[in-house]
C-alpha cells in the first residue's frame, strides 16, 4: 500500500504495522483535536491524501471541539463551551478546501452529536464504574492525567494542579466512552489519530472493545515526514 502524499512538503503513513492490514473498504474515524497543529495545513492535506490512497469505504471526520472546553482552566464551563464550539466552526471553515480533497465517502461528526448518541450514557456509566472500582483502570487514567499535568506545570509552574486534575479527569471520562466502545459499537474499524493511544485509551480498548467488538476500534497512528525541497502548496 503506497501511503505517500501526492503533493506538498509532507508525506503521511500509518507506520510499519499497518502494512499488514487491509484498509480498503473499512470504516474509519479521523479524530480531530481542534487547535493541534497536526490537524492543519500541510499535515492535514497529507492525512487526506493518505486516506484517499488507503481506499477506506467511509470516513467520519470527528471534530472534537467542545470536548476541549475543560482545557480552558481560566474560563467558566459556559465560556469554555462557547469558545470551543466557535473554534470547531472556525476549524471546519478554515479547512473546507483541504477536506474537499477527500475522494472517499465521508461525513462530519461534531462532538456534541457524539454525546447525543442514545448509547453514550450507558457506555459512560461503565467507564465511571471502572474508574471507581477497577484499580488497574484508575491507574491508567491517573497516569494519563499525570502526563498532562507534567506538561502543564513545565509551561506554568504556578498552575492549579488540583483544578487541572479534576478537569482532565472530566475530559477523559467524557472522551473514552465515545472513542472506544461507542464507535466500535457503531461499527467503525479504525480510529485515525496523529499520536499513539494514551494509557487511558489503551486500557479502555482492552476492557470494553477487544472482546465485545472483535476487529473493531483499531488505532492507526499517523506518522509525518517532511519531503525535502518541495515548496508548500497553496491551501
Amino acid at each position: 500500500m503506497d501511503t505517500h502524499t501526492l503533493d506538498g512538503r509532507t508525506k503521511a503513513n500509518f507506520g510499519q504495522a499497518a502494512k499488514q492490514l487491509t484498509l480498503a473498504g473499512k470504516r474509519a474515524v479521523l479524530l480531530v483535536s481542534v487547535g493541534q497543529r497536526y490537524h492543519e495545513g500541510d499535515k492535514l492535506r497529507a492525512t487526506v491524501d493518505l486516506v484517499n490512497r488507503s481506499g477506506f469505504g467511509h470516513l467520519t471526520i470527528a471534530v472534537a471541539d467542545t470536548l476541549q472546553r475543560t482545557n480552558y482552566l481560566d474560563l467558566s464551563a459556559e465560556e469554555g463551551y462557547v469558545r470551543a464550539l466557535r473554534e470547531g466552526d472556525e476549524w471546519l471553515e478554515r479547512n473546507e478546501k483541504i477536506l474537499g480533497r477527500l475522494t472517499v465517502p465521508h461525513d462530519v461528526l461534531r462532538w456534541g452529536q457524539a454525546l447525543h448518541d442514545p448509547e453514550y450514557f450507558a457506555f459512560r456509566r461503565r467507564i465511571e464504574h471502572a474508574y471507581e472500582n477497577n484499580p488497574g483502570y484508575r491507574r491508567a487514567v491517573d497516569s494519563t492525567i499525570g502526563k498532562f499535568i507534567d506538561r502543564l506545570t513545565a509551561r506554568d509552574p504556578s498552575a492549579d494542579v488540583e483544578l487541572a486534575f479534576g478537569k482532565c479527569l472530566s475530559y477523559l471520562i467524557e472522551e473514552c466512552p465515545v472513542i472506544m466502545p461507542l464507535w466500535a459499537h457503531r461499527g467503525y474499524d479504525y480510529i485515525i489519530y496523529p499520536q499513539p493511544m494514551t494509557a487511558a485509551m489503551a486500557e479502555t480498548q482492552r476492557l470494553f472493545v477487544t472482546e465485545e467488538y472483535p476487529g473493531k476500534g483499531g488505532w492507526l497512528s499517523l506518522r509525518f515526514k517532511k519531503r525535502a525541497g518541495v515548496p508548500e502548496p497553496a491551501a
